[in-house]
């Protein structure tokens, strides 16, 4: 039987928590003039270690995290802002700290996207046993490791970068003070990557956070897309589920098309309601992780 201190389950949630969140990121582009429609939910980030896959240990308010979507303008001009952030509570988690910090910003006709830019920032963790993530904590040197990433996809093109720095390790995901600094890193020389895409030849390539709510907005039982995500290609599935509850379970799966790596996620949607915003997301880094963002307010 496995034995789990306090400790050890934090170190391990916490260093699980943001490591396989995509990182996406902000246009500097000044928003067009129009009505502006904001739809956002704040989550606790909840935690379960499973054992032959049945449930041994829970923990809750380990975290938590953001989602919102905004759009402006219309037509040509219409600009849409996908955002996710999360990260530890240190109180809750004996002092470690894990964060990741996303944004895409799409620009164009819902149909044929002009552009899509993204940036992002999470902790670079290196947790891959329980037994690392136990030995985690503060570092002592009061700094910790950090990766960025930026791109911009265009008509049938995509350039990006990825870059690596430290950072103060009190940082919480919502220091704009890390953000800016993460930012100022690609204003010196950095090893920019470029591709085609002649799938697209008339649009943008749509980025994870961009396609996942395309999707979901289509409320069908099956829907399927593809996206581009720092010079690499994923398809995504997504299956709607029935439901008598007031939530609408959505079960989803990333394949990596060059790795041929899966990655499979759930989320509930909101009974009645036409946002895509979830109420709830589950997630399993691990086969014996399990993590939820459960809302708590919109």
């Amino acid at each position: 039987m496995f034995h789990f201190s306090r400790r050890g389950f934090t170190g391990l949630l916490m260093g699980s928590l943001l490591r396989r969140f995509r990182v996406y990121g902000q246009s500097p582009a000044v928003a067009p003039p129009g009505p502006s429609v904001v739809l956002s939910r704040t989550y606790r980030a909840d935690a379960v270690i499973l054992l032959l896959g049945l449930p041994i240990y829970k923990r809750s308010g380990v975290g938590g995290g953001q989602t919102s979507i905004e759009e402006t303008g219309e037509g040509d001009s219409l600009r849409r802002t996908f955002f996710f952030a999360g990260g530890s509570e240190p109180a809750r988690a004996r002092g470690l700290n894990r964060l990741g910090w996303m944004r895409e910003v799409v620009v164009g006709s819902t149909a044929l996207p002009s552009e899509v830019s993204y940036f992002g920032v999470l902790t670079a963790s290196s947790e891959e046993t329980l037994e690392h993530a136990r030995k985690a904590g503060a570092p002592a040197s009061g700094r910790s490791s950090f990766s960025a990433a930026k791109g911009r996809n265009t008509t049938g093109h995509s350039r990006s970068a990825v870059t690596h720095f430290e950072f103060s390790a009190a940082a919480v995901w919502s220091d704009r003070s890390l953000i800016d600094h993460a930012q100022s890193t690609f204003h010196s020389n950095v090893d920019w990557r470029e591709s085609s895409w002649p799938a697209w030849p008339n649009q943008a390539p749509p980025t994870f956070l961009f396609q996942i709510a395309a999707l979901l907005k289509q409320r069908t039982p099956r829907a399927t897309g593809r996206y581009v995500y720092s010079e690499q290609e994923y398809t995504l599935e997504l299956q709607t589920d029935r439901s008598r509850d007031r939530l609408i379970p959505v079960r989803g799966k990333i394949r990596n098309l060059r790795t041929g790596g899966d990655t499979h996620f759930r989320l509930w949607l909101e009974e009645g309601s036409d946002s895509v915003v979830p109420v709830r997301i589950e997630y399993q880094p691990r086969s014996f992780l399990r993590l939820t963002f459960e809302a708590i307010s919109a």
